[in-house]
Protein backbone atom coordinates (compact mmCIF):
# COMPACT_ATOMS: atom_id res chain seq x y z
CA UNK A 1 0.00 0.00 0.00
CA UNK A 2 2.89 2.38 0.78
CA UNK A 3 4.25 1.73 -2.70
CA UNK A 4 0.88 2.55 -4.24
CA UNK A 5 0.78 5.85 -2.32
CA UNK A 6 4.33 6.60 -3.49
CA UNK A 7 3.24 6.10 -7.10
CA UNK A 8 0.27 8.41 -6.59
CA UNK A 9 2.71 11.16 -5.55
CA UNK A 10 4.81 10.18 -8.56
CA UNK A 11 1.80 10.74 -10.84
CA UNK A 12 1.00 14.10 -9.28
CA UNK A 13 4.63 15.14 -9.66
CA UNK A 14 4.56 14.19 -13.34
CA UNK A 15 1.80 16.73 -13.95
CA UNK A 16 3.92 19.60 -12.62
CA UNK A 17 7.46 18.50 -13.48
CA UNK A 18 7.45 20.05 -17.01
CA UNK A 19 6.53 23.40 -15.45
CA UNK A 20 9.33 23.04 -12.90
CA UNK A 21 11.75 22.11 -15.70
CA UNK A 22 10.72 25.23 -17.59
CA UNK A 23 11.47 27.37 -14.53
CA UNK A 24 14.80 25.99 -13.28
CA UNK A 25 16.24 23.89 -16.15
CA UNK A 26 17.25 20.24 -16.40
CA UNK A 27 20.44 20.43 -14.33
CA UNK A 28 18.82 21.86 -11.22
CA UNK A 29 15.77 19.66 -11.43
CA UNK A 30 18.17 16.69 -11.39
CA UNK A 31 19.86 18.08 -8.28
CA UNK A 32 16.45 18.43 -6.59
CA UNK A 33 15.55 14.85 -7.51
CA UNK A 34 18.82 13.54 -6.04
CA UNK A 35 18.03 15.31 -2.76
CA UNK A 36 14.63 13.57 -2.70
CA UNK A 37 16.33 10.22 -3.35
CA UNK A 38 18.80 10.83 -0.52
CA UNK A 39 15.93 11.43 1.91
CA UNK A 40 14.46 7.97 1.26
CA UNK A 41 17.21 5.64 2.65
CA UNK A 42 17.44 7.87 5.72
CA UNK A 43 13.83 6.94 6.47
CA UNK A 44 14.87 3.35 7.26
CA UNK A 45 16.81 4.64 10.24
CA UNK A 46 13.56 6.12 11.59
CA UNK A 47 11.02 3.44 10.65
CA UNK A 48 8.55 4.20 13.44
CA UNK A 49 8.49 7.95 12.86
CA UNK A 50 6.49 10.24 10.59
CA UNK A 51 9.66 10.99 8.63
CA UNK A 52 9.69 7.43 7.28
CA UNK A 53 6.32 7.94 5.59
CA UNK A 54 7.24 11.45 4.48
CA UNK A 55 10.39 10.08 2.80
CA UNK A 56 8.20 7.67 0.81
CA UNK A 57 6.25 10.64 -0.52
CA UNK A 58 9.45 12.53 -1.34
CA UNK A 59 10.72 9.51 -3.25
CA UNK A 60 7.62 9.48 -5.46
CA UNK A 61 7.98 13.19 -6.21
CA UNK A 62 11.73 12.72 -6.74
CA UNK A 63 11.08 10.10 -9.41
CA UNK A 64 8.93 12.58 -11.33
CA UNK A 65 11.64 15.25 -11.11
CA UNK A 66 14.45 12.88 -12.07
CA UNK A 67 12.88 11.44 -15.19
CA UNK A 68 11.78 14.88 -16.35
CA UNK A 69 15.27 16.26 -15.79
CA UNK A 70 16.86 13.24 -17.44
CA UNK A 71 14.74 13.69 -20.57
CA UNK A 72 15.39 17.42 -20.67
CA UNK A 73 19.13 17.03 -20.17
CA UNK A 74 19.30 14.31 -22.82
CA UNK A 75 17.52 16.37 -25.50
CA UNK A 76 19.58 19.49 -24.76
CA UNK A 77 22.83 17.51 -25.07
CA UNK A 78 21.93 15.43 -28.15
CA UNK A 79 21.33 16.04 -31.85
CA UNK A 80 18.97 13.98 -34.02
CA UNK A 81 21.93 11.86 -35.10
CA UNK A 82 23.17 11.16 -31.57
CA UNK A 83 19.94 10.86 -29.56
CA UNK A 84 19.57 7.07 -29.99
CA UNK A 85 23.17 6.26 -29.07
CA UNK A 86 23.24 8.81 -26.22
CA UNK A 87 20.08 7.37 -24.68
CA UNK A 88 21.60 3.90 -24.59
CA UNK A 89 25.02 5.04 -23.39
CA UNK A 90 23.33 6.83 -20.49
CA UNK A 91 21.15 3.79 -19.82
CA UNK A 92 24.12 1.40 -19.76
CA UNK A 93 26.01 3.64 -17.33
CA UNK A 94 22.95 3.89 -15.11
CA UNK A 95 22.51 0.12 -15.08
CA UNK A 96 26.01 -0.36 -13.69
CA UNK A 97 24.32 0.41 -10.37
CA UNK A 98 22.54 -2.96 -10.59
CA UNK A 99 25.85 -4.79 -10.68
CA UNK A 100 27.20 -2.64 -7.85
CA UNK A 101 24.05 -3.22 -5.79
CA UNK A 102 24.33 -6.98 -6.28
CA UNK A 103 27.84 -6.80 -4.84
CA UNK A 104 26.55 -4.72 -1.93
CA UNK A 105 23.76 -7.23 -1.27
CA UNK A 106 26.17 -10.15 -1.38
CA UNK A 107 28.67 -8.42 0.90
CA UNK A 108 26.11 -7.34 3.48
CA UNK A 109 24.42 -10.75 3.41
CA UNK A 110 27.69 -12.62 3.96
CA UNK A 111 28.57 -10.34 6.88
CA UNK A 112 25.24 -10.09 8.63
CA UNK A 113 22.96 -12.99 7.68
CA UNK A 114 22.69 -16.06 9.85
CA UNK A 115 20.37 -18.90 8.77
CA UNK A 116 17.38 -19.14 11.05
CA UNK A 117 17.31 -22.94 10.96
CA UNK A 118 19.73 -25.62 9.92
CA UNK A 119 17.16 -27.75 8.08
CA UNK A 120 17.32 -29.37 4.69
CA UNK A 121 14.43 -29.83 2.30
CA UNK A 122 13.69 -33.42 3.34
CA UNK A 123 13.36 -32.29 6.96
CA UNK A 124 11.04 -29.48 5.86
CA UNK A 125 8.72 -31.90 4.05
CA UNK A 126 8.78 -34.32 6.97
CA UNK A 127 7.94 -31.60 9.50
CA UNK A 128 5.05 -30.30 7.45
CA UNK A 129 3.57 -33.74 6.81
CA UNK A 130 3.52 -34.31 10.58
CA UNK A 131 2.29 -30.84 11.48
CA UNK A 132 0.70 -28.82 8.63
CA UNK A 133 0.02 -25.94 11.00
CA UNK A 134 3.70 -25.39 11.73
CA UNK A 135 4.58 -21.72 11.46
CA UNK A 136 6.09 -21.67 7.97
CA UNK A 137 7.07 -18.05 8.08
CA UNK A 138 9.30 -18.59 11.12
CA UNK A 139 12.01 -20.33 9.13
CA UNK A 140 11.20 -20.26 5.45
CA UNK A 141 10.81 -16.59 4.67
CA UNK A 142 14.06 -14.72 4.08
CA UNK A 143 14.11 -11.87 6.58
CA UNK A 144 16.63 -9.05 6.76
CA UNK A 145 18.02 -8.26 10.20
CA UNK A 146 18.15 -4.72 11.57
CA UNK A 147 21.90 -4.71 10.99
CA UNK A 148 21.47 -5.68 7.33
CA UNK A 149 18.85 -2.99 6.80
CA UNK A 150 21.00 -0.27 8.34
CA UNK A 151 24.09 -1.36 6.39
CA UNK A 152 22.21 -1.52 3.08
CA UNK A 153 20.45 1.79 3.37
CA UNK A 154 23.51 3.48 4.80
CA UNK A 155 25.37 2.55 1.61
CA UNK A 156 22.41 3.68 -0.52
CA UNK A 157 22.37 7.03 1.27
CA UNK A 158 26.05 7.48 0.49
CA UNK A 159 25.39 6.70 -3.18
CA UNK A 160 22.59 9.29 -3.21
CA UNK A 161 24.93 11.94 -1.84
CA UNK A 162 27.39 11.11 -4.63
CA UNK A 163 24.52 11.57 -7.08
CA UNK A 164 23.91 15.08 -5.77
CA UNK A 165 27.58 15.94 -6.23
CA UNK A 166 27.58 14.43 -9.73
CA UNK A 167 24.60 16.50 -10.88
CA UNK A 168 26.09 19.67 -9.41
CA UNK A 169 29.27 19.05 -11.42
CA UNK A 170 27.45 18.23 -14.69
CA UNK A 171 27.91 20.77 -17.53
CA UNK A 172 24.90 22.99 -18.10
CA UNK A 173 25.60 24.40 -21.57
CA UNK A 174 23.61 22.94 -24.48
CA UNK A 175 25.39 21.29 -27.41
CA UNK A 176 25.27 22.80 -30.90
CA UNK A 177 22.16 21.83 -32.93
CA UNK A 178 20.62 20.13 -29.92
CA UNK A 179 17.11 18.72 -30.18
CA UNK A 180 15.71 20.97 -27.44
CA UNK A 181 17.32 24.17 -26.12
CA UNK A 182 17.34 24.89 -22.40
CA UNK A 183 15.49 28.16 -22.13
CA UNK A 184 12.33 29.32 -20.44
CA UNK A 185 9.24 29.34 -22.63
CA UNK A 186 6.04 30.82 -21.27
CA UNK A 187 4.83 30.70 -17.68
CA UNK A 188 4.54 27.99 -15.04
CA UNK A 189 0.79 27.59 -15.52
CA UNK A 190 1.12 27.87 -19.29
CA UNK A 191 3.41 24.85 -19.25
CA UNK A 192 0.98 23.03 -16.95
CA UNK A 193 -1.83 23.71 -19.43
CA UNK A 194 0.31 22.21 -22.21
CA UNK A 195 0.80 19.09 -20.08
CA UNK A 196 -2.94 18.72 -19.58
CA UNK A 197 -3.70 19.04 -23.30
CA UNK A 198 -0.88 16.65 -24.21
CA UNK A 199 -2.50 13.96 -22.05
CA UNK A 200 -5.11 13.40 -24.75
CA UNK A 201 -2.83 13.92 -27.75
CA UNK A 202 -3.17 11.15 -30.33
CA UNK A 203 0.44 10.02 -30.03
CA UNK A 204 0.31 9.89 -26.24
CA UNK A 205 -2.92 7.88 -26.26
CA UNK A 206 -1.42 5.39 -28.70
CA UNK A 207 1.72 5.14 -26.59
CA UNK A 208 -0.34 4.70 -23.40
CA UNK A 209 -0.03 0.92 -23.78
CA UNK A 210 3.76 1.08 -23.94
CA UNK A 211 4.05 3.48 -21.02
CA UNK A 212 1.62 1.55 -18.82
CA UNK A 213 3.18 -1.85 -19.57
CA UNK A 214 6.54 -0.42 -18.50
CA UNK A 215 4.88 0.37 -15.18
CA UNK A 216 3.23 -3.01 -14.66
CA UNK A 217 6.25 -5.01 -15.81
CA UNK A 218 8.81 -3.01 -13.81
CA UNK A 219 6.68 -3.33 -10.66
CA UNK A 220 6.39 -7.06 -11.24
CA UNK A 221 10.13 -7.54 -11.72
CA UNK A 222 11.21 -5.24 -8.89
CA UNK A 223 8.62 -6.20 -6.28
CA UNK A 224 6.26 -9.08 -7.09
CA UNK A 225 8.80 -11.57 -8.44
CA UNK A 226 11.42 -10.98 -5.70
CA UNK A 227 8.64 -11.55 -3.15
CA UNK A 228 7.67 -14.76 -4.95
CA UNK A 229 11.27 -16.00 -4.83
CA UNK A 230 11.44 -15.14 -1.15
CA UNK A 231 8.18 -16.96 -0.31
CA UNK A 232 9.09 -20.18 -2.15
CA UNK A 233 10.06 -22.89 0.39
CA UNK A 234 12.49 -24.56 -1.99
CA UNK A 235 14.56 -21.36 -2.10
CA UNK A 236 15.12 -20.99 1.63
CA UNK A 237 18.75 -22.12 1.45
CA UNK A 238 19.58 -19.83 -1.51
CA UNK A 239 20.69 -16.86 0.57
CA UNK A 240 22.23 -14.93 -2.33
CA UNK A 241 19.21 -14.81 -4.65
CA UNK A 242 18.82 -11.09 -3.90
CA UNK A 243 22.36 -10.56 -5.24
CA UNK A 244 22.26 -12.92 -8.25
CA UNK A 245 19.00 -11.51 -9.60
CA UNK A 246 20.08 -7.83 -10.00
CA UNK A 247 23.47 -8.99 -11.28
CA UNK A 248 21.74 -10.77 -14.16
CA UNK A 249 19.50 -7.79 -14.88
CA UNK A 250 22.45 -5.40 -14.88
CA UNK A 251 24.48 -7.52 -17.28
CA UNK A 252 21.51 -7.88 -19.64
CA UNK A 253 20.75 -4.15 -19.55
CA UNK A 254 24.34 -3.07 -20.16
CA UNK A 255 24.95 -5.62 -22.93
CA UNK A 256 21.80 -4.60 -24.80
CA UNK A 257 22.40 -0.87 -24.31
CA UNK A 258 25.86 -1.16 -25.85
CA UNK A 259 24.47 -3.32 -28.66
CA UNK A 260 21.71 -0.81 -29.47
CA UNK A 261 24.27 2.02 -29.35
CA UNK A 262 26.34 0.36 -32.06
CA UNK A 263 23.32 -0.59 -34.17
CA UNK A 264 21.87 2.93 -33.93
CA UNK A 265 25.08 4.36 -35.36
CA UNK A 266 24.81 2.02 -38.35
CA UNK A 267 21.06 1.98 -38.92
CA UNK A 268 18.81 4.98 -38.48
CA UNK A 269 15.69 4.43 -36.35
CA UNK A 270 16.95 1.16 -34.88
CA UNK A 271 15.28 2.27 -31.63
CA UNK A 272 11.90 2.18 -33.34
CA UNK A 273 10.56 -1.08 -34.80
CA UNK A 274 13.66 -3.34 -34.44
CA UNK A 275 14.27 -2.54 -30.77
CA UNK A 276 10.56 -2.81 -29.97
CA UNK A 277 10.36 -6.30 -31.47
CA UNK A 278 13.44 -7.41 -29.52
CA UNK A 279 12.09 -5.90 -26.30
CA UNK A 280 8.72 -7.61 -26.65
CA UNK A 281 10.20 -11.02 -27.50
CA UNK A 282 12.76 -11.06 -24.68
CA UNK A 283 10.31 -9.69 -22.11
CA UNK A 284 7.71 -12.35 -22.95
CA UNK A 285 10.44 -15.00 -22.83
CA UNK A 286 11.34 -13.85 -19.30
CA UNK A 287 7.68 -14.11 -18.24
CA UNK A 288 7.50 -17.65 -19.67
CA UNK A 289 10.58 -18.62 -17.64
CA UNK A 290 8.94 -17.28 -14.48
CA UNK A 291 5.63 -18.96 -15.34
CA UNK A 292 7.10 -22.47 -15.53
CA UNK A 293 9.48 -22.18 -12.55
CA UNK A 294 7.55 -20.30 -9.84
CA UNK A 295 4.59 -21.50 -7.68
CA UNK A 296 1.33 -19.73 -8.54
CA UNK A 297 0.61 -18.52 -4.98
CA UNK A 298 4.15 -17.43 -4.09
CA UNK A 299 3.52 -13.66 -4.46
CA UNK A 300 1.05 -13.77 -1.53
CA UNK A 301 2.37 -16.14 1.12
CA UNK A 302 5.14 -18.61 1.96
CA UNK A 303 4.33 -21.70 -0.11
CA UNK A 304 5.31 -25.34 -0.56
CA UNK A 305 3.53 -25.66 -3.92
CA UNK A 306 5.45 -27.12 -6.84
CA UNK A 307 6.27 -25.13 -9.98
CA UNK A 308 4.84 -26.22 -13.34
CA UNK A 309 8.09 -27.71 -14.67
CA UNK A 310 11.06 -27.08 -12.36
CA UNK A 311 12.15 -24.86 -9.51
CA UNK A 312 14.65 -22.05 -9.12
CA UNK A 313 18.42 -22.28 -9.06
CA UNK A 314 21.11 -19.61 -8.94
CA UNK A 315 21.86 -20.11 -12.63
CA UNK A 316 18.23 -20.02 -13.72
CA UNK A 317 17.50 -16.85 -11.72
CA UNK A 318 20.59 -15.28 -13.28
CA UNK A 319 19.31 -16.31 -16.73
CA UNK A 320 15.90 -14.77 -16.01
CA UNK A 321 17.66 -11.56 -14.96
CA UNK A 322 19.75 -11.38 -18.15
CA UNK A 323 16.71 -12.04 -20.37
CA UNK A 324 14.68 -9.45 -18.49
CA UNK A 325 17.51 -6.90 -18.71
CA UNK A 326 17.75 -7.28 -22.49
CA UNK A 327 14.00 -6.82 -22.95
CA UNK A 328 13.70 -3.95 -20.49
CA UNK A 329 16.58 -2.03 -22.09
CA UNK A 330 14.95 -2.27 -25.53
CA UNK A 331 11.56 -1.09 -24.28
CA UNK A 332 13.00 1.85 -22.35
CA UNK A 333 15.14 2.87 -25.32
CA UNK A 334 12.04 2.90 -27.51
CA UNK A 335 10.18 5.00 -24.96
CA UNK A 336 12.97 7.57 -24.58
CA UNK A 337 13.51 8.02 -28.33
CA UNK A 338 9.83 8.21 -29.27
CA UNK A 339 9.21 10.79 -26.52
CA UNK A 340 12.04 12.92 -27.90
CA UNK A 341 10.73 12.82 -31.48
CA UNK A 342 6.96 12.22 -31.58
CA UNK A 343 5.96 15.64 -30.19
CA UNK A 344 8.67 18.15 -31.24
CA UNK A 345 6.82 21.14 -29.76
CA UNK A 346 6.06 19.45 -26.41
CA UNK A 347 8.98 17.16 -25.62
CA UNK A 348 9.03 17.91 -21.89
CA UNK A 349 5.34 17.08 -21.70
CA UNK A 350 5.89 13.82 -23.61
CA UNK A 351 8.55 12.65 -21.15
CA UNK A 352 6.34 13.62 -18.23
CA UNK A 353 3.24 11.88 -19.57
CA UNK A 354 5.22 8.73 -20.31
CA UNK A 355 6.16 8.51 -16.65
CA UNK A 356 2.67 9.47 -15.48
CA UNK A 357 1.14 6.57 -17.41
CA UNK A 358 3.93 4.29 -16.23
CA UNK A 359 3.23 5.27 -12.62
CA UNK A 360 -0.48 4.67 -13.23
CA UNK A 361 0.27 1.12 -14.38
CA UNK A 362 2.42 0.50 -11.30
CA UNK A 363 -0.19 2.00 -8.99
CA UNK A 364 -2.99 -0.20 -10.35
CA UNK A 365 -0.81 -3.30 -10.10
CA UNK A 366 0.15 -2.63 -6.48
CA UNK A 367 -3.46 -2.00 -5.44
CA UNK A 368 -4.54 -5.30 -7.05
CA UNK A 369 -1.48 -7.34 -6.03
CA UNK A 370 -3.08 -8.88 -2.88
CA UNK A 371 -5.61 -10.77 -5.03
CA UNK A 372 -3.71 -11.52 -8.27
CA UNK A 373 -2.02 -14.95 -8.61
CA UNK A 374 1.30 -15.25 -10.40
CA UNK A 375 -0.06 -16.66 -13.65
CA UNK A 376 -2.34 -13.66 -14.17
CA UNK A 377 0.77 -11.45 -14.10
CA UNK A 378 2.79 -13.56 -16.51
CA UNK A 379 0.00 -14.05 -19.07
CA UNK A 380 -1.67 -10.65 -18.68
CA UNK A 381 1.49 -8.55 -18.99
CA UNK A 382 2.65 -10.62 -21.98
CA UNK A 383 -0.61 -9.84 -23.81
CA UNK A 384 -0.21 -6.20 -22.76
CA UNK A 385 3.25 -6.16 -24.35
CA UNK A 386 1.92 -7.38 -27.69
CA UNK A 387 -0.78 -4.69 -27.71
CA UNK A 388 1.83 -2.06 -26.81
CA UNK A 389 4.04 -3.17 -29.71
CA UNK A 390 1.20 -2.82 -32.23
CA UNK A 391 0.29 0.71 -31.17
CA UNK A 392 3.97 1.70 -30.93
CA UNK A 393 4.45 0.71 -34.57
CA UNK A 394 1.60 3.04 -35.57
CA UNK A 395 3.12 6.02 -33.75
CA UNK A 396 6.66 5.22 -34.91
CA UNK A 397 5.60 5.06 -38.56
CA UNK A 398 3.78 8.39 -38.31
CA UNK A 399 6.80 9.98 -36.62
CA UNK A 400 9.12 8.70 -39.36
CA UNK A 401 6.82 10.09 -42.05
CA UNK A 402 6.69 13.43 -40.24
CA UNK A 403 10.49 13.60 -40.10
CA UNK A 404 10.78 12.78 -43.82
CA UNK A 405 8.30 15.52 -44.64
CA UNK A 406 10.19 18.04 -42.50
CA UNK A 407 13.51 17.03 -44.09
CA UNK A 408 12.05 17.51 -47.58
CA UNK A 409 10.71 20.94 -46.65
CA UNK A 410 14.08 21.96 -45.19
CA UNK A 411 15.77 20.78 -48.38
CA UNK A 412 13.44 22.89 -50.53
CA UNK A 413 14.07 25.97 -48.39
CA UNK A 414 17.84 25.55 -48.72
CA UNK A 415 17.59 25.20 -52.51
CA UNK A 416 15.47 28.35 -52.72
CA UNK A 417 17.99 30.25 -50.59
CA UNK A 418 20.84 29.08 -52.83
CA UNK A 419 18.97 30.26 -55.93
Amino acid sequence: MRQAVMYILYMIGCMFSPSILNEIGSKWILVASAICFASFPLGFFFVNSNYYYFSQMLLGFGYALYYQGNGGYMTSHSTRKTIESNVNIAWSIGCVCLIISSGIFAGVTSMAHAPAQNLNLSEISSNFSKNPDLGLENWVERRFSDLEIKLLFGVFFGASVLGIVNFLAAPGRDVTDCIQETKKKGTFFGSFKQTCTALIDRSMLELFFLFSVLGTSSSFWLSIFPTAMNFTVANFEMTYLCAIYPLGIGIGEIFMALFITQMSRRYKDFCFQPAMILGTVFSILAFIMVHVSTPYDSPHKPTREEALLFGHSYFFIFLIGVTLGIGDCCLNSCRSVICALAMPDRRAQAFSISKLYQALGSCVLFFLSPIIPLYVYTIGISVHLIIAMIFFFITARRTQNMEKKNDNNDGKVKKEEEI
